[in-house]
């Protein structure tokens, strides 16, 4: 975030010891306030704008990587000085900002994502912090939201299937679930501008939005600056063509000196 931008976090955005406590126990936490007003409506129609330049053909959940084409904005709000507090008081000292993604199911549409745990998902590693997932309408269990089996994050890797999916083909195997999933999930039910942040290794999945209206997020990861960066090819949402992922230092130091970028702008 630059000197002189205002913060679009909410006043009362805090991550104190009660927050913690219900982290490292259930595997993730809901925070109440996360974005100010002027915040969520400044993210509401940034996304909105980035749906109808959507090219056709690309899903419109599955926009990924898009602080590196110029959306200062989402920039700006991954290198929140509170928020990088929070990631910090995760990942130490040293944080790389690896991944961004706007993700919109439209209504009566969207997919489903099988129950899966991230980490083992991707070719990145080491120090890892929460998911942030902030959403940018009211969530409920008609509209696409997310479910997580709370306290599962201490369990390690869970067996796992693929599956002829393009966008996301690993799946928990179903045997390694709760007998009775339904009882044992707890379902977000979050306000939009609220956040919800949940361990790497915490199981969820999400529903298709069967409402009449969108359901918007924008999800941020980071990690340590000494973990494991493996390389992956994104889509411009805009015009289709791929672009390698970058990772950025967005605080402390390049540890081991691989000539990490502060900024892509």
């Amino acid at each position: 975030m630059s000197d002189n931008q205002k913060s679009m976090l909410h006043p009362d955005f805090h991550y104190g010891e009660a927050e913690r406590d219900q982290y490292e126990k259930s595997g993730f936490c809901i925070f109440e306030h996360f974005l100010s007003t002027e915040g969520l409506i400044n993210c509401q129609q940034q996304v909105e704008r980035a749906i109808v330049e959507t090219r056709q053909g690309i899903s419109p959940e599955a926009i990924v990587g898009s602080h590196q084409l110029g959306e200062r904005w989402l920039w700006e709000l991954a290198t929140e000085t509170r928020l990088l507090d929070f990631v910090t008081s995760q990942v130490g000292p040293n944080v790389v900002l690896w991944a961004t993604q706007i993700t919109c199911k439209p209504p009566h549409d969207g997919r489903e994502i099988r129950w899966h745990q991230d980490a083992p998902y991707w070719n990145v590693s080491g120090s890892l912090s929460a998911g942030i997932w902030i959403p940018l309408d009211d969530l409920d269990s008609e509209n696409g939201t997310m479910s997580v089996l709370a306290g599962w994050h201490n369990k390690g890797k869970l067996p796992a299937n693929t599956h002829d999916d393009q966008y996301f083909e690993l799946g928990l195997d179903f045997d390694a679930l709760p007998n009775d999933i339904k009882k044992a999930k707890v379902t977000y039910h979050l306000k939009a501008g609220q956040m919800a942040a949940h361990h790497t290794m915490v199981p969820h999945g999400s529903t298709r939005n069967q409402s009449d209206d969108w359901r918007r997020a924008i999800i941020l990861r980071y990690m340590a600056a000494d973990g494991e960066m493996g390389s992956k090819q994104y889509q411009d949402y805009r015009t289709g063509e791929l672009f390698p992922r970058e990772f950025f230092l967005v605080r402390g130091e390049d540890v081991i000196n691989r000539g990490l970028k502060r900024s892509p702008f």
